[in-house]
């Protein structure tokens, strides 16, 4: 007995049992006999499926006496799957079920089972979407969940065959036919499940006229849903694979990505006249999710361009937007006494786990208390009210809120309709601002340049009109809601800030910086005050002071001056600001000229403080006013003066004198004598602070405690283990003696790449070890010690036995156990 062409592999032998007049039982027991066991596992019903191992094909394939090479053609899932037995080697079959785990599937059509087996017997076949329609016999071959599956008369509906040849030629002729078929069914199966408009009489009519006698009116609206939608799926399936219709979608949303289909009003004209549904364009205008927004949001988004990225994203349909699997939504059947099938629990659809659902809860709740006291849902991406991360959840709702469930979509935008608008959130906030200024200050008065407005309002509102045309149909809408139309934007004039209001509100910002700080000399252009750019208006105020063509009112330059009398000198800034400093670095002390200020903490301002005494003749009398105000009077600059001669007569700074640099080197110092030019005549006559002698060691007497530190670890390090050869990470009694090693060896090197003399004082660490910095490598240097101390320790050297070897760990200093299953060369190998 040969199988049907495509048949499920259980049709096909349970059509087997019948011939040898057994039951399908019967005939699985013995396929699957191990032992007198029956070695099968899961449990039959009238829609399960069945695999087999390869010794249980070879058993049915005896049976049937038909090559097993035709059964595997005729039947899809014959090697599917090679299953495993609970009881060991031997036959094995394994049933399963499901709409997810069995591929789809219906009832063959019995006309064409009869015509080719000669026998009125049910079977069932593997359907793709386009096998659903005998169209020779006019059949609807229906699953049914539970069931060996319907065939449903078409005689009343010969419209469903009619689309079915449109459906076969869609899939021989496009390319994405089969997914544009996918995306169709899951938009008719979203409006399957909404409330049927009165006005709609198809679908209606088509239910009753292939409804079976006797059945339930309520089981078969459910049980029909793909029956009754097929013509239309059919027909927006061809719609939507068509590329004209692609590009005329992107060419009216006019690049934007939609907020609502009602902005594609090109395209729901297209599809209510194809579907012969005149009132489906008013009707989907104000749906803002689904599978049809999904599909023309990803549409514009792609440019519906042909690369394989985007031809996904194009017909991907979202697990939200699959049509429910019938075995959810159909009830129990009738208990034994009458009594009415009891209602199914819905089912959490697949990627909707319940954690993501509290998930969700929670952050709706707190984007309810939000929207309570904000009146919006445009949250900055890092705000946390309370705590909550709102912004962040809020960023990735919207990412993905194509995909998502219809209630949870419902839920958000019953609470706020733009909480996923496709423009920015700064943008929906600063409507929102504009809207509350007009409730509270009236209309707005574009033309008038918004006088009514904060400068940063008003320039915001300008640009928006500037931008009008190009704007969002919905952004454009909502500010048609506070008085900005298409003449009001063509008429709008920009914003002009007077120049009294920004004077003043520097000057508050300049008052708060002085209240602070004592001075605005400090002021630099960089500067910002509580977000004012405070050094940028400063610096135009000065440049405004000093300019002849437009100067400033005396009365704003006296406003500044009570604020801080020298906020404008006629000198440099930056001798202002150093005095400043000098001033405060001398606050509650007595400037003592005859030691060079040396009893200041800032020796930056004491420095200062000798340049200004030996140009003390060259400033001016309001300089000096200033210098007189911190105890620098014209005898303490004399003084200053005579103290710096006096210093700079020492020895050391005698004119060409030989002295030695840290690194032992002769150099000519330069003498005290200065070349010509008022520069250098003041950098000649600026007082030197003492130096002390230069260290012989090469070191500076500071740093002499930590050398000797260290060279007191490494003697200690020596006498241990009798080297100096320690890995760069060793620790001696908690000092880095590692580091300090290759940090000296590095110095070392460094100076003979020079050609330069050692250092004098690395001849002390020459004195501990000898190779302490050999020419070669470190790892070379220890591995030879080792090799050393197992020699002495009286171990056997046997260099073709390859001992010594390195230990697996290396201890510094420890000789390590021999081992013959490392290198053969023991100075190659790393420790």
């Amino acid at each position: 007995m040969a199988p049907l062409p495509g048949e499920l592999t259980l049709s096909f032998l349970t059509r087997l049992a019948a011939r040898y007049h057994l039951t399908i039982r019967d005939l699985l027991a013995a396929v699957t006999d191990v032992g007198g066991q029956q070695n099968l596992t899961g449990m039959l019903y009238l829609d399960s499926e069945i695999h087999l191992n390869a010794q249980a094909r070879a058993r049915v394939a005896t049976l049937c006496r038909v090559p097993p090479r035709v059964l595997e053609q005729a039947l899809p899932a014959w090697r599917r799957e090679e299953p495993c037995g609970k009881y060991g080697a031997g036959p094995v079959g394994r049933l399963m079920r499901g709409e997810e785990a069995v591929a789809a599937w219906g009832p063959a059509c019995p006309a064409c089972t009869a015509a080719r087996t000669g026998r009125r017997v049910p079977a069932r076949r593997y359907l793709t979407s386009g096998e659903r329609v005998c169209a020779r016999h006019r059949y609807w071959l229906l699953f049914l969940p539970g069931t060996s599956g319907l065939p449903v008369p078409l005689g009343p509906c010969p419209e469903v065959v009619d689309a079915q040849r449109r459906h076969v030629r869609l899939l021989r002729r496009s390319p994405a036919g089969a997914r544009a078929f996918e995306v169709a069914h899951a938009i008719t199966g979203s409006w399957w499940d909404q409330p049927w408009p009165n006005k709609d009489h198809l679908w209606p009519a088509r239910l009753e006229a292939t409804r079976p006698t006797g059945a339930d009116p309520g089981w078969w609206k459910v049980a029909a849903r793909d029956l009754i939608t097929y013509p239309e799926t059919v027909t927006l399936a061809r719609l939507l694979a068509d590329r004209t219709v692609q590009e005329r979608t992107i060419t009216e949303s006019r690049r934007h990505l939609p907020y609502r289909l009602g902005e594609l009003p090109g395209l729901l004209a297209e599809v209510a006249d194809q579907l012969g549904r005149p009132w489906l364009t008013r009707h989907l205008a104000t749906v803002t999710h689904g599978p049809l927004f999904t599909w023309a949001h990803s549409c514009v988004h792609t440019r519906a361009a042909s690369t394989p990225a985007a031809q996904r994203t194009l017909w991907k349909v979202h697990s939200a937007h699959r049509p429910r699997p019938l075995s959810d939504l159909l009830p129990h059947a009738p208990t034994a006494d009458g009594t009415p099938p009891e209602a199914k629990p819905a089912r959490r659809l697949r990627g909707h786990s319940l954690q993501a659902e509290r998930a969700f809860a929670q952050g709706l709740t707190q984007a309810r208390a939000y929207y309570k006291e904000h009146g919006h849902l445009a949250v900055p991406k890092e705000d946390t009210p309370a705590g909550y991360p709102l912004g962040q959840w809020l960023a990735n709702t919207r990412a993905r809120h194509t995909r998502m469930p219809a209630p949870q979509a419902a839920a958000l935008t019953a609470l706020y309709p733009w909480w996923n608008a496709p423009w920015s959130t700064l943008w929906q906030r600063t409507w929102h601002q504009a809207r509350d200024h007009a409730d509270v200050r009236g209309p707005l008065e574009p033309a008038s340049g918004f006088p009514t407005t904060s400068y940063s309002l008003g320039e915001w509102l300008y640009l928006q009109c500037t931008r009008y045309p190009t704007l969002h149909p919905e952004q454009q809408r909502l500010l048609t809601l506070i008085g900005i139309d298409a003449a009001a934007a063509a008429a709008a004039r920009p914003r002009r800030r007077s120049y009294a209001e920004r004077f003043q509100a520097g000057l508050a910002h300049a008052r708060a910086f002085a209240d602070v700080h004592g001075n605005l000399a400090v002021v630099t252009q960089a500067t910002v005050h509580d977000g004012y750019p405070l050094g940028q208006w400063l610096a135009n105020q000065r440049s405004h002071r000093r300019s002849d063509r437009r100067p400033m009112p005396a009365d704003r330059a006296r406003t500044l001056e009570d604020i801080d009398p020298w906020w404008n000198p006629p000198w440099n800034l930056r001798w202002q600001r150093t005095y400043h400093r000098a001033r405060d670095a001398a606050a509650g002390r007595l400037l003592q000229a005859e030691n060079g200020f040396a009893d200041l903490d800032d020796s930056g301002a004491a420095d200062w403080l000798w340049r200004q005494c030996a140009t003390y003749d060259e400033l001016s009398e309001e300089q000096r006013q200033l210098l007189a105000g911190i105890g620098i009077t014209t005898e303490a600059a004399r003084t200053a003066r005579e103290h710096a001669r006096t210093v700079s007569k020492r020895p050391s700074a005698a004119r060409a004198a030989d002295v030695e640099d840290k690194d032992g080197n002769a150099t000519r110092a330069a003498g005290p004598a200065a070349p010509r030019g008022r520069r250098r005549t003041r950098r000649a006559a600026k007082p030197e602070r003492p130096r002390e002698p230069g260290n012989r060691l090469g070191h500076r007497p500071d740093l002499r405690p930590g050398f000797e530190t260290a060279l007191a670890h490494a003697r200690s390090w020596h006498a241990e283990h009798g080297h100096l050869a320690a890995p760069r990470d060793t620790l001696h009694d908690g000092y880095p003696l590692g580091w300090w090693l290759f940090s000296q060896r590095n110095r070392a090197k460094d100076r003979a790449r020079r050609g330069l003399p050692p250092s004098p004082h690395l001849t002390e660490l020459a004195t501990i070890d000898s190779w302490w910095n050999p020419p070669w490598d470190l790892h070379w240097q220890r591995n030879y010690y080792r090799a050393r101390d197992h020699i002495k320790a009286g171990r056997p050297f046997d260099p073709e036995a390859r001992i010594p070897a390195p230990a697996p760990s290396w201890a510094p200093g420890s000789p390590g156990p021999a081992s013959s299953t490392t290198s053969s060369n023991p100075a190659s190998s790393t420790c």
